[in-house]
């Protein structure tokens, strides 16, 4: 085992400090480090990711999975692959093992401290997952709510019996549309269904509480849409109206960024 801390390096005018924790061959990290450094010397961007991909791809071939991070010496192992941790902005590589006790995940980078057991015996629900608009992702969920009973297997029998609240129900149902927090280009969508956000009880017998379902949300405003008709006009093919998705990723930053800040506020309030 090998540790290197505080090292410091200049760059110009900055000053810039970090810490590494390596637990690997001296030979291996400094070889490693050369190719990052060749890759960042490459003029174009889109050679340096080609670049590095190739060199993580070789890291990954010549890894596997550490067996003495079993739990227990009598875990029989049925299966083990190359895979990445998804989060948000961040993709983890590393290697999963599946024995007949718990799923582990072992990263790439942050071996052996970050290393994630989970036992068969939590998971609740599993759930195929498209990434880059591509199947081939899983969704593993340990917990399940409390309200949510093992009895009903249909969710919408659960929602109209009153077992689930109609937050609950929608995000099952975005569980199911392949859509995901971890994932931004997946994150999950509620519907606009409400048209009155001042009264302080809504009056559901009125159709004017709600927005014209008629429509698409993008066709209420109709400004905004007689602007979009128009440049769609003078468009060479292939024409389009909308230029881009309401659940891009960076709409969602955007939300994330908002809620955080008023979480922000509400604390700050309360101090």
């Amino acid at each position: 085992e090998y540790y290197f801390e505080q090292h410091t390096a200049y760059h110009g005018s900055k000053k810039m400090t970090f810490q590494l924790e390596v637990w690997s061959k001296t030979e291996d990290v400094v070889q490693t480090l050369l190719q990052l450094h060749r890759a960042s010397c490459l003029e174009k961007l889109g050679d340096q990711t080609a670049m590095i991909a190739a060199n993580l791809q070789s890291r990954l071939a010549r890894s596997s999975f550490d067996k003495n991070c079993f739990q227990s010496v009598a875990e029989k192992p049925h299966m083990e692959c190359t895979v990445e941790m998804v989060t948000p902005l961040v993709s983890n590589p590393g290697h999963v093992c599946i024995t007949d006790e718990s799923l582990y995940f072992q990263p790439l980078n942050g071996y052996p401290e970050q290393v994630i057991q989970i036992r068969l015996q939590r998971v609740r629900r599993i759930y195929k997952r498209r990434h880059g608009l591509k199947p081939l992702g899983l969704e593993v969920f340990c917990t399940e709510n409390d309200l949510c009973s093992d009895i009903y297997l249909n969710y919408m029998l659960q929602w109209q019996r009153g077992h689930l609240s109609n937050y609950q129900y929608l995000l099952h149902l975005n569980n199911l549309a392949d859509r995901s927090c971890n994932d931004l280009s997946q994150y999950p969508v509620f519907p606009w269904v409400i048209a009155d956000y001042c009264s302080s009880q809504l009056d559901l017998t009125n159709a004017a509480t709600f927005r014209d379902l008629s429509k698409p949300v993008g066709a209420l405003n109709k400004e905004r849409l007689d602007r979009l008709l128009a440049r769609y006009s003078g468009m060479p093919e292939p024409r389009f109206i909308y230029g881009s998705h309401y659940s891009s990723p960076g709409y969602v930053l955007f939300y994330l960024v908002r809620v955080g800040m008023s979480h922000l506020v509400v604390s700050l309030s309360e101090v």
